[in-house]
């Protein structure tokens, strides 16, 4: 078995099997040709979901993580947070929102992934390496993502642990209760709608300094339950890293 596997991997750097891959790869984009998800013009070979030229133009934040990041100002003197950061600011019907949108809801899983790396590399050229334990995504409630297939937060928690080394811990947080589309809502029917409503799974469990990880930060509503969530098992401080942040 070992030889046989030996022998496949070396073929697979052939000329003749990189001629067969490449050639793959072309046949695909002309059989399906790949769009960026913002401006829908097609993507060059080396371009991902969204072309460099959409991607130059992205509103990519100025603030690094910290206290005074504007997410966390946010929460300041509702919840205890260590610091904050996010990556992108949103605005609805701008660039943003169609990159969301691919990610929440139209399976972009490797744009999330990809996404999350970057978000990792950015911190890590911050010097941010050693002050957080443990990535805890926000969750979805299950019936919601059995539907959808996947939680977009799990997948950007994901890809920020591929760069930072960071392990990622997932169903530690857990939603109650299904709730309706908050996108619509300010923060006082987002405040209602989520009490109560996050607990977490394995009660005991002791992280030095858990990240909360999630696509888009709003009102903070949910972010500020799951930090209540986090508190009541006796966690000594956490932080919040965010895709984007709501203008």
């Amino acid at each position: 078995m070992k030889r046989k596997h030996s022998q496949n991997t070396g073929n697979q750097g052939t000329p003749f099997v990189k001629g067969m891959q490449t050639f793959a790869s072309n046949t695909l984009d002309f059989l399906f040709p790949r769009s960026c998800v913002v401006c829908g013009d097609l993507l060059l070979k080396k371009e991902m979901e969204v072309c460099w030229s959409c991607w130059s133009e992205l509103p990519f934040s100025l603030h690094g993580y910290g206290p005074d990041n504007p997410l966390a100002k946010s929460l300041f003197g509702r919840i205890a947070l260590h610091g904050a950061y996010y990556f992108l600011l949103y605005e609805r019907g701008a660039s943003v929102s169609k990159v969301l949108k691919a990610i929440k809801y139209e399976g972009a899983k490797t744009m999330a992934f990809r996404l999350g790396e970057e978000i990792g590399r950015k911190l890590l050229k911050s010097n941010i390496t050693g002050p957080f334990s443990h990535l805890i995504p926000i969750p979805m409630h299950p019936k919601k993502e059995k539907i959808r297939g996947y939680n977009p937060a799990c997948i950007l928690a994901q890809g920020i642990s591929k760069s930072m080394g960071i392990p990622v811990v997932e169903n530690f947080l857990v939603k109650g209760k299904e709730t309706s589309s908050q996108t619509l809502r300010g923060r006082l029917d987002r405040w209602y709608q989520t009490e109560g409503n996050f607990e977490c799974n394995f009660k005991g469990e002791k992280f030095t300094h858990p990240v909360l990880v999630d696509d888009v930060f709003t009102t903070g509503a949910t972010i500020e339950r799951c930090l209540e969530a986090l508190y009541l098992v006796s966690f000594p401080k956490a932080s919040v890293i965010s895709l984007a942040l709501t203008v």
